[in-house]
């Protein structure tokens, strides 16, 4: 066939389809009334068989902030209160529930673990319990900048139920820092995670967990380039990884005066505290650091603001932790715990012990530790906590108080402590202590960090800080006859390992199910 020839023929066929694709009102046809019936039927057809199913319009979709969930959805024609169970076979799942009956259905499917096929159930809420549909979806892969812990030790029967909340950072090479925080479950998988970004370098820290908003609470920690950079010092997010708050943009860089170092916490009245630096000219030319403790609103109006050099008649004489460097470390406050109902705020300094305050006279009600205002009842050689981090209350009467002890003054090993207080009688005695020295557990944060919390079930959750790689940095349950019933290590490499500054256990919203 020759050229020509098979043009015509294609000009040909481009004629007969343009035809018969051309409508004019010859083309037109007035329906049948009986085949509008019909159509009509079909119709209505399509709605019944629509009404009898349970479940329709079921839709899965990817989370694009976090790959290991989902976001669900479905309709029903009848308001139905439901609920929903997601598992697979390498992971036992969980249930979650609907509060209220209503048509249009949304879930929120999270704390799975990465590339697994999950099932997806959905159920009627009721007495018997109806499998309305089924579906499924397969988690996606960690980011590589996620460096998992393993666990070393799971006594499952003896262990507090729950994810453990990290903020990872790199030690000594901080190439390997990302800003993002993650959850693992009981058995060292990861289920969670958030990452977010500002400009210059800064990392995401103090993590918590809100159980009245279910909401995460974070501080984001801006590194040495951020000086001039405005950029937010805190988020409140939900589990799906949206940004519900976050602070006004200011400039500032951790240790500067114009951000907070340490901690970064929100109180029961939804508003913020935080410990932020200030400086002052000491003698033979030192830079002499202290801090200032301080109350915002989430619009940053501040509430309450006290420094050590609000109250010279109590804090007379500045000592510096390291005589001979340029950089006199006066205070390093690393926590503090405000009880506005009492009109008291608590603050510990790494070096000059744990300290009462009254909030409206900004006078020191008290000082706890080595040379303060306690009577010690116990026998010990070390009775005194030296160089602690993050102090907590055992609950409301205040009258447990646990410390992570550092122990960088006098004993050179690390032990958690506890006691209890008599503020009339003003005397103090040890409730509870453990070094693990005994059982070949034992550590040194030499360098600092560290933090221990109450558990519900009452053990303690004790996170090791900043240790040499022999040691390992770790976070472990023991309970309160000295067992270390749960431990994760951090990852170690040959030029960085990652370690840990503080870390916090809950009980996530969530139905856990067996196997």
């Amino acid at each position: 066939m020759n050229k020509v020839v098979c043009n015509i023929l294609i000009l040909l066929a481009f004629i007969c389809v343009s035809c018969e694709n051309k409508i004019d009102d010859r083309d037109v046809v007035e329906p049948d009334e009986d085949a509008v019936s019909d159509a009509e039927q079909i119709d209505d057809s399509d709605e019944t068989d629509k009404e009898r199913e349970p479940v329709f319009d079921l839709k899965v979709a990817a989370n694009d902030k976090n790959v290991l969930s989902c976001r669900l959805t479905f309709s029903t024609a009848d308001e139905r209160k439901t609920f929903v169970k997601y598992y697979s076979e390498m992971h036992s799942g969980y249930k979650i529930g609907e509060d209220s009956a209503k048509t249009e259905h949304y879930f929120f499917l999270w704390g799975m673990r990465e590339n697994l096929d999950y099932k997806i159930e959905i159920y009627s809420d009721e007495e018997t319990p109806e499998l309305l549909a089924a579906s499924e979806f397969h988690s996606g892969i960690l980011p590589e900048y996620i460096y998992p812990p393993y666990i070393v030790k799971n006594e499952r029967e003896s262990v507090q139920p729950g994810f453990l909340m990290l903020a990872q950072q790199s030690y000594p090479d901080d190439t390997e820092m990302e800003p993002v925080i993650f959850m693992i479950d009981t058995d060292g998988f990861v289920v969670w995670y958030f990452e977010h970004y500002v400009p210059g370098f800064a990392l995401l820290g103090d993590p918590y967990y809100r159980s009245k908003t279910n909401t995460i609470f974070l501080g984001i920690q801006k590194g040495a380039t951020m000086g001039d950079v405005e950029a937010e010092e805190g988020l409140e997010i939900d589990f799906e990884g949206n940004i519900l708050w976050k602070s006004p943009e200011l400039p500032g860089y951790l240790y500067s005066e114009t951000t907070w170092h340490h901690m970064y916490r929100i109180l029961d009245d939804d508003t913020i505290l935080f410990i932020r630096a200030q400086y002052l000219d000491g003698n033979n030319g030192k830079i002499v650091l202290s801090d200032r403790i301080v109350n915002v609103d989430k619009n940053y109006s501040e509430l309450w603001n006290w420094g050590y050099l609000d109250s010279p008649y109590y804090f007379t004489t500045i000592e510096c932790s390291n005589p001979d460097d340029y950089w006199c470390d006066w205070t390093h406050t690393n926590s503090a715990m405000m009880f506005k109902d009492d009109g008291v705020a608590y603050f510990n300094s790494l070096w000059l012990g744990f300290f009462k305050i009254d909030m409206q006279t900004e006078e020191i009600v008290w000082k706890f530790g080595k040379d303060g205002d306690f009577t010690m009842l116990s026998d010990h050689q070390f009775p005194w906590p030296a160089a602690t981090h993050d102090p907590k209350f055992s609950d409301s009467s205040r009258k447990r108080l646990l410390f992570f002890d550092n122990g960088i003054t006098e004993r050179f090993y690390s032990r958690i402590i506890e006691y209890e207080i008599d503020e009339e009688a003003m005397t103090a005695e040890i409730t509870f202590e453990y070094d693990g020295r005994d059982s070949g557990h034992g550590w040194f944060a030499a360098m600092g960090w560290g933090d221990v919390d109450y558990l519900e079930n009452g053990n303690l959750l004790v996170t090791k800080g900043l240790v040499d790689k022999t040691q390992n940095s770790s976070v472990f349950e023991v309970t309160r006859d000295g067992r270390v019933v749960w431990e994760i290590y951090t990852v170690q490499k040959e030029d960085f390992m990652i370690e840990l500054y503080n870390a916090e256990k809950f009980v996530p919203p969530l139905e856990f199910l067996s196997k």
